[in-house]
Order: structure tokens, then C-alpha cells, then sequence
């Protein structure tokens, strides 16, 4: 749809996708935090693509589905079309000259390991971040059966559990096709998310004891994911920073609340909501050419362990990528799943 036909929308969930996806591309961006020969992701990872799960769970109402297979080809238009799409034109510029340009590791990869990379559903050697639309797809086919058969609060219970079974689950390779395993983990965001719908629109900001209570649990939350990679085990902390997110949720949602009480709708805010998917798709590859960039004109050594280089990147990409966004938004739709009729994009 076009932006103009958007106004409608609820602002403050166009803000946390802002937020949210600014967050992704900083993750994204170098220097990566390190710990014990790992990448540390501290809360940015925690924080980023969760709260794209939180605000696609709040969005899914059951009461609009028309079956089953109805709701499997409405997300199969609009997750797998991109994610089919944008795969076929970075394995074909990879083939061209990706694999030379990225250096002899790269071209030690198999032709064709993409393309079995991007059936499995983890096209992680050409469209990395696109793990995320697998995962929602496969965490929505998992989601549909359990609301449709649980009402009330019930579907979150089952997510939790979901979720608490990666203890005991064997690392073996089909958990992790399709983000199986990724899809689990992130399930309870998903359904509280859905399931809670109507609490979260009345959080805010507006009585003293609420705001308190949510920025001690966002407090709580946010000193989890930054400590338990630290001093716990890295999959203990894994999976129960899922449990985690879930307290930092209430105070995100009141920060979005108050910004669109203090500016109202943002029509930035709304084109990066509309268009994450282009924005998940090109990050990574403007954040490398920003990189390259910066370390021939400015010199290497901006770029290890300066968090002030790392955020500039993170913000010039947003900025460059929003006129480009709304271009393939505008005239090139069938690249996400949508029509083009009579002058403007449609879902």
C-alpha cells in the first residue's frame, strides 16, 4: 500500500519496527562484541529481531483468518515471494563477482551450498538476515494450530513450553531447518505478543506506579541479557533470554506510546515499518560497502572497537537505504509479494 494510505496505522507500533530494525543494523555493524572467542550479543540481538516478533504476534488475529491453508498462502505471498526473490538476485551478483570481491574463503564455498542453504531455509553465505522471515514463517504455520484450538492465555503457556523444550531437544540438523529451532525459542514473544493484544494497549506511561513498574522490569530484563552471556552457560542464557525479553516488552511499548503522544505520526517511522523487509534484505551489504569505504578514505583503524564509528554506519545506512526502500516499494512490488494496480502498490 502506499504511505499516504497508512495514516491509519498505529503509530507507536511503527515505532517499535523503527526502533527495532535499528537495532538489527547495528548488531550488524562492526566491531562485533566479543567474549571467550564468541560473538557477544549483549542485548542488541535480544532486543532487535524479537520485537519485530512481538509486533507481527500483536498484528495476527485469528477472527480475520479464513482457514488454514487461506492463511499458509497469504504468508506464502508475503514471507517466501521475498524471500525467493531477493535470494535469486544476491546468488546470481554472489555468483558474479561476490565470491571474488569477499575473498578466498568465499570462494572456497561450493556453488551451489546457497542454494541448499536457501531450501533448508538458513541462506546464510548470501542473505543472512532473511534467517528471520524463515523463522516467522515457520514460528506462524507452528502459532496458527495452537490458536485455533487454545483460547485465552492458554497459547502462551504452550509457546513457553515450546520454548523450554529446546533443554531437552537433540542437536541434530533438522532442528534447524527452517529456523525450527529459532522459531521455538522465540514463540512465547510471538503469543504474548498475540494473546496480549488488549493488555498491551493500555500500557503507558501515564500513572507513576505503571512507569516505575515497567522500567524496573525493563531493568531486570535488559541486566539479564547483558550479564548471562557473561557468567552463564552460552545455551542456559540462549534460550532463557527469551523470559528475558518478555520484561523488557511493557517498557518498549510505553517508550513507542510516548513518542507518538509527543510527535505524533511519523511518516519515516511508517516508510522503515512498510519496507523492513528491503531494509532486512540490503543491509548488510551497504554496511560492507559503508566499511570499505570508510577504511580507504579514513584508514582501518576507525573501524576496530570504535562504538561511535559503529552506531554512524548503523545510522548512515538507515538513511541511505530509506529513498531506495520506497523505490522497490513503489516500482518494483512483485519483489515483496505485492501488486501494482493503478498507479500504487497494494498488499
Amino acid at each position: 500500500m502506499k504511505i499516504e494510505e497508512c495514516m491509519k496505522r498505529q503509530a507507536w507500533l511503527d515505532y517499535i519496527k523503527f526502533i527495532a530494525m535499528f537495532l538489527v543494523v547495528v548488531y550488524h555493524t562492526p566491531p562485533r562484541c566479543e567474549h571467550d572467542g564468541h560473538v557477544h550479543e549483549l542485548a542488541l540481538f535480544n532486543l532487535g529481531a524479537p520485537v519485530f516478533f512481538f509486533a507481527a504476534g500483536y498484528l495476527f488475529n485469528m477472527a480475520r483468518q479464513r482457514g488454514f491453508f487461506a492463511f499458509l498462502k497469504k504468508r506464502a505471498r508475503q514471507i517466501l515471494v521475498p524471500y525467493t526473490t531477493f535470494f535469486i538476485i544476491f546468488y546470481a551478483l554472489w555468483l558474479v563477482i561476490g565470491r571474488r570481491m569477499a575473498g578466498a574463503d568465499e570462494q572456497a564455498i561450493d556453488t551451489f551450498t546457497p542454494l541448499w542453504q536457501f531450501i533448508q531455509g538458513t541462506p546464510k553465505t548470501v542473505l543472512g538476515p532473511f534467517w528471520f522471515l524463515a523463522c516467522l514463517f515457520t514460528m506462524q504455520l507452528i502459532y496458527y494450530p495452537i490458536k485455533k484450538c487454545l483460547s485465552g492465555f492458554w497459547p502462551v503457556v504452550v509457546a513457553i513450553l515450546l520454548n523450554l523444550s529446546l533443554f531437552i531437544i537433540p542437536a541434530v540438523p533438522w532442528v534447524m531447518y527452517w529456523n525450527l529451532d529459532r522459531a521455538l525459542l522465540f514463540m512465547p514473544i510471538y503469543a504474548v505478543g498475540n494473546c496480549g493484544r488488549e493488555w498491551f494497549d493500555k500500557v503507558s506511561f501515564d500513572k507513576p506506579a505503571n512507569a516505575l513498574l515497567w522500567l524496573i522490569l525493563g531493568a531486570v530484563g535488559v541486566g539479564f541479557l547483558v550479564i548471562a552471556p557473561l557468567t552463564l552457560d552460552r545455551e542456559v542464557s540462549y534460550i532463557l533470554a527469551t523470559e528475558a525479553i518478555l520484561c523488557v516488552l511493557p517498557l518498549i511499548v510505553a517508550i513507542c506510546k510516548w513518542l507518538e503522544s509527543r510527535f505524533g505520526t511519523s511518516r519515516v517511522a511508517q516508510t522503515v515499518a512498510i519496507t523492513s523487509i528491503t531494509y532486512l534484505a540490503l543491509q548488510n551489504y551497504l554496511i560492507g560497502i559503508i566499511k570499505m569505504l570508510v577504511a580507504k578514505v579514513l584508514g582501518p583503524e576507525l573501524l576496530d572497537g570504535s562504538i561511535l564509528m559503529k552506531v554512524a554506519i548503523a545510522i548512515a545506512v538507515m538513511v541511505i537505504l530509506y529513498p531506495l526502500a520506497l523505490l522497490i516499494d513503489r516500482y518494483l512490488p512483485f519483489l515483496l509479494g505485492k501488486s501494482y494496480k493503478k498507479g500504487r502498490t497494494v498488499e
